[in-house]
């Protein structure tokens, strides 16, 4: 019996335990000392440095863009399992399909920012200590490669970015922050609950005046649930199992009073079963990272990092039966991508009233598809082979301008330079190897000039006033340059080699408001505009069995898209955040975001004009309400609101809004071991998550429940 099966066989009593005496520490006992104690004062501050949102530390009270920071203790108080779970409590963050990464399709987990959503690719760039964590070759994220324990700190850039991190961030950046080694320690946590779910994590971390880092892990294995709607299923439709494990270590060195020195790695290995019996995909991935900071007596600091991705990813699809009742193979498919990058950052503040940035970066992403489809007679009869490079440059500058005691101005340039090359199309018959398409695609190339203007101005003690104006690109992938796809529904869906890059222009104005220390209000409103937007437009559903081209055979019920550069996409709104600290244990936090968004240019295609963009609510709101004294027992309310959205291009497949309740627990037993529980959706909701033209209905997760213990030593 190996580990892994050893470990499953003896996970239900374990997870049956440590849930009753999770609960059983519920109970009220003596005061102990915390291991992240809630400040007494009360007092809310945006004065904490972060590096998203100008690529040098910035204090989020000095940026001109809405910057939001989940920071340690947020992540201790939601009832989030997961990164992904996290980030969707934040105000503007849109997920295309936004299912628990445990169940999620890895296409289904592209984000982005302020509606500007709807494809596979995300239009915002993640990142983990400086290194995208968006595949080299989708664009998606699997967001389970970092697990929650080493989180120190998450920063979201709404807009405005792309000077500073180039033609992946369109929409804006979500910056993962791991901690560092400090003082040494050791944490580990288990829990178990609904649908046979068990999570293991360990993190030992070590540190003196010079080096310091640490060494994580995490093993999840779940049953998950039917993602089918109740009333859709039928004999074929089973839970959606995942397990995965991951493994991250980072180590920093101080080689002299100037040069600091760090590397990281990360190894990931997840196993997914997706709906039904013949759906299912493994992903096998790594990074590794290098790099150093050499800082200057006169303030200066120069930064260079490199590092490497490698992601080997294997998906098996089927087409379903009208009556849900079978199942039959219709492609299989081998993936293997990998990407290299570099960047080289120097900082000057202080130059008279001015803090400079300087930088260069690269990325050169390579990738191939392999697919086997058209099933007949109990094989699959042909091959198709694709796949392409990609390389992007950029090379910016930055200056923050101290204009007087509460203005300060920003300005900054990017100049893109990117070239897809290497592009090619096979299909043969499998049986005789008879070639049916031998395609090699135009190399292609492209500068694009970004530019990014702002202001902060305090106004008084506790009114700031800030305003940004900026443009930017983002190059399509090359999935969606060089690889067509099938999904659920019988959709088909046409890779598309002449896409051109998106471009955005935006604007945005916001207010800060502190009329108390215990109190904080941000309003920002913002408007965005996408010229060349790619999205998946369909062609043709298909009444009856046949073909459509350019997608080739579509079942009957099915749908013919392809990828394209469909004309406009207007995105406005307004953001509302509020958080209140009414007395120390106490914390009230709101916020809302109102984005109406609309294709206003489709050349070609009226019929798009008018439209909303696919899986982008008009509305969506989240409220927390907690108690979060660690004496006595903290218990934290979330409750998350869903606007109405479309699946698709034509407004055809509406996915009905939805609220959803969680409720988190967490009691110290010892100064060093406590006990927690969670119920997400507390009320047994039926959420949509997806909901297509030809009426199929996926949903989100019934009532789940979670219990555990976490031990911290040391540090």
């Amino acid at each position: 019996m190996t580990l892994r099966e050893a470990a499953l066989r003896s996970r239900g009593p374990i997870r049956h335990g440590i849930l009753a005496f999770a609960l059983w520490g519920l109970w009220p006992t003596t005061a102990v000392q915390a291991q992240d104690p809630v400040p007494a004062d009360s007092v809310i501050s945006l004065g904490e440095l972060i590096v998203s949102a100008l690529r040098s530390p910035t204090s989020v009270g000095e940026v001109p863009v809405n910057v939001t920071t989940v920071t340690r203790e947020e992540l201790r108080l939601s009832a989030a399992q997961t990164l992904q779970d996290v980030l969707q409590e934040v105000p503007g963050l849109n997920f295309r399909f936004p299912f628990q990464a445990g169940v999620a399709h890895p296409s289904w987990q592209a984000v982005t920012l302020r509606g500007l959503g709807g494809t596979a690719a995300s239009r915002t760039l993640v990142l983990v200590d400086g290194v995208p964590l968006n595949d080299p070759y989708f664009g998606w994220v699997r967001w389970s490669q970092v697990p929650v324990e080493v989180i120190e700190r998450i920063e979201i850039v709404r807009g405005g970015a792309t000077v500073s991190w180039g033609s992946q961030s369109l929409a804006g950046v979500v910056h993962v922050i791991t901690r560092s080694g400090g003082a040494g320690g050791f944490s580990a946590g288990l829990q178990g609950g609904s649908q046979s779910t068990f999570r293991g994590d360990a993190m030992a971390s070590f540190g003196d005046d010079r080096v310091g880092g640490y060494v994580a892990g995490e093993f999840f294995d779940s049953d998950g649930y039917i993602v089918t709607e109740p009333g859709l299923r039928g004999p074929v439709d089973i839970p959606s199992a995942s397990s995965h494990g991951a493994l991250r270590a980072k180590v920093e060195f101080q080689a002299g009073d100037r040069l600091r020195i760090h590397a990281q790695g990360n190894y990931f290995d997840q196993d997914k079963d997706n709906a039904t019996p013949l759906r299912n995909n493994t992903t096998e991935a790594g990074f590794g990272q290098v790099g150093a900071t050499l800082t200057g007596n006169d303030g200066s600091a120069l930064t260079f990092n490199a590092y490497m991705q490698s992601q080997s990813y294997v998906n098996s699809f089927s087409s379903v039966d009208g009556a849900r009742g079978s199942e039959q193979p219709s492609i299989s498919q081998d993936v293997p991508s990998s990407g290299v990058g570099a960047n080289v950052v120097w900082q000057k503040p202080g130059l008279g009233a001015h803090d400079v940035t300087l930088g260069t970066d690269l990325l050169s992403a390579t990738g191939d598809a392999t697919e086997n489809y058209l099933f007949n007679d109990g094989a699959f009869t042909r091959q198709r082979e694709t796949g392409g490079d990609q390389t992007l440059y950029g090379f910016f500058v930055q200056d923050r301008i101290q204009a007087g005691d509460r203005w300060q101005l920003y300005g900054g340039l990017r100049l893109d330079l990117w070239r897809n090359s290497s592009g090619v199309r096979h299909i043969f018959e499998i049986a005789d190897r008879n070639v049916l398409t031998d395609d090699a695609f135009e190399n292609r190339s492209g500068t694009q000039l970004s530019h990014n203007l702002g202001f902060m101005h305090e106004a008084s003690d506790a009114v700031a006033i800030r305003g940004s104006f900026y443009s930017g690109l983002r190059v399509p992938t090359l999935n969606e340059l060089y690889k067509p796809f099938r999904a659920a529904g019988n959709v088909v869906n046409e890779s598309n080699e002449a896409l051109d890059p998106e471009r955005v222009l935006g604007a945005e104005l916001g207010l800060d408001l502190q009329p108390d220390p215990s109190m904080l209000i941000r309003l920002t409103g913002f408007w965005a505009r996408v010229n060349d937007a790619i999205t998946d437009v369909t062609i043709q559903e298909a009444e009856t069995s046949g073909v459509i081209q350019p997608c080739g055979f579509v079942a009957a019920g099915g749908v013919c898209r392809r990828r394209d550069n469909v004309g406009t996409l207007r995105s406005v709104g307004l953001e509302t955040e509020v958080e209140v600290r009414p007395a120390g244990a106490w914390l009230l936090a709101l916020n809302h975001q109102y984005n109406p968004t609309e294709v206003t240019e489709a050349p070609g295609r009226p019929d798009l004009i008018g439209n909303e963009v696919q899986g982008s609510p008009t509305h969506r709101a989240m409220l927390r309400v907690g108690h979060t004294d660690p004496s006595t027992l903290e218990v934290v309310a979330t409750g998350r609101y869903l606007g109405a959205r479309f699946d698709n291009d034509l407004n055809t497949g509406e996915i009905a809004a939805s609220f959803l309740l969680d409720i988190r627990l967490r009691r110290q037993l010892t100064s060093r071991l406590s006990a927690f529980a969670s119920v997400q959706n507390i009320f047994d909701t039926v959420a949509e998550m997806s909901h297509d033209a030809n009426g199929f209905i996926r949903v989100a997760a019934p009532r789940t429940l979670v219990g555990g213990l976490r031990v911290r030593l040391g540090g």
